[in-house]
C-alpha cells in the first residue's frame, strides 16, 4: 500500500501529464458509474436492461443488472489507475499512458452501450 502511495506521489511530482490522464480516466469512469445508478428503478419488477440478439431488440431483465455496469466502472476507474501507477514505475510513462488510453476507449464504448440500454427504457 505504501508503494502505491509513493507511485502516485512520484507521478504527481514528475509527470503531471500522466496524472491528468489518470484524472480524466477517473472522471470518465465516474460518469459510467453514475448513469446506471440514476436510471435504477428498484420498484419495478422488470426494466429494459439487456440487449438481445433474439427479436432484434432489448429484453427485460431485473433492475440489478444495471448495477453490474456500476461495479465495472469502479474496477475501470480505480483499479486501472492503480495498475497504471504500477506500470509507470515498472515499464515507464509511455506504457502507462497507452494502458490508460485503452482503458478510456473501453469506458467510452461501455458508456455508449449503456446509453443505448437506458434510452430504450
Amino acid at each position: 500500500m505504501k508503494e502505491l502511495a509513493e507511485d502516485f506521489k512520484a507521478i504527481a511530482k514528475k509527470d503531471k501529464n500522466l496524472f491528468v490522464w489518470m484524472a480524466f480516466n477517473f472522471l470518465l469512469s465516474l460518469c459510467y458509474f453514475i448513469i446506471p445508478l440514476i436510471n435504477l428503478n428498484p420498484g419495478h419488477a422488470k426494466i429494459w436492461a439487456r440487449y438481445s440478439d433474439i427479436n432484434n431488440g432489448y429484453a427485460q431483465s431485473d433492475w440489478w443488472y444495471l448495477l453490474s455496469f456500476a461495479i465495472l466502472a469502479i474496477a475501470l476507474g480505480v483499479g486501472h489507475n492503480l495498475i497504471a501507477a504500477r506500470i509507470y514505475t515498472k515499464r515507464g510513462k509511455d506504457t502507462a499512458r497507452l494502458f490508460l488510453v485503452i482503458t478510456m476507449i473501453i469506458v467510452a464504448v461501455g458508456i455508449r452501450y449503456l446509453l443505448y440500454i437506458v434510452d430504450e427504457g
